[in-house]
């Protein structure tokens, strides 16, 4: 764990899933690390045993020639400790995490979903039939797809599709696996969640450049 320090400010994703409807991103501090051992500030809101049930990630700045690079591992909550020795500060609140995974390159808009508006220069098909995309991210995307009988039967849960997706005149076509089905009640239409695989850098590199511009769009 060379590239995080003590004192180092870290980015916490709780909880990461691809399509979960709030981002629960966090601020902290290291204060100490053993071996694979990472002591952390707690956290406002404050974590708990319960937050690490399905790991988190720890996300982290570090200066490599002169530029900033951002890097990013799995970790799980090993205990909460109230009452933390702090050698400069006194007694404070902290948590001991686990690092399971090595450091990699990581780019925290993964769990960052946008609702493009029409007209946004998205479009999307999947195994050729054409959708509504109702938010995206580098991750994936949910959209929704008028029911017929074409697609009666035709997709369910841990299948891999076909994903047509246009970005303004750049055209991509990738896999994706099928997360979750969504059938809306009273509403001829089914929702699918789709996490994309295998995503090259110059799709990111555009998605993450569309995704910027919709949301400063909205701020606006």
């Amino acid at each position: 764990m060379d590239r995080l320090k003590p004192r180092s400010p870290i980015d916490l994703v709780v909880e990461p899933d691809t399509f979960r409807g709030v981002n629960d991103i966090r601020t902290s501090t290291v204060f100490d690390i053993v071996g694979k051992k990472v002591v952390i500030a707690q956290t406002e809101p404050r974590l708990s045993i319960s937050h690490g049930r399905k790991g988190l990630i720890i996300s982290f700045l570090t200066m490599e020639k002169g530029i900033q690079h951002r890097y990013g591992f799995q970790a799980k909550i090993i205990n909460v400790i109230e009452d933390y020795q702090m050698a400069s500060s006194g007694i404070q609140p902290a948590i001991l995490l686990e690092q399971i995974s090595l450091p990699k390159p990581y780019n925290l808009r993964m769990y960052y979903r946008i609702s493009p508006p029409l007209n946004s220069g998205f479009q999307i098909s999947v195994s050729g039939q054409p959708g509504n995309i109702i938010d995206i991210s580098l991750g994936g995307t949910l959209l929704g797809m008028t029911i017929s009988q074409e697609l009666e039967g035709q997709f369910e849960v841990g299948q891999m599709v076909k994903i047509a997706l246009n970005i303004d005149e750049n055209k991509f076509d990738l896999e994706a696996e099928i997360k979750r089905l969504i059938f809306p009640e009273n509403r001829p239409i089914i929702m699918i969640a789709c996490e994309f695989q295998k995503r090259t850098r110059l799709l990111e590199q555009i998605l993450e450049r569309k995704l910027l511009y919709l949301q400063r769009q909205s701020c606006t």
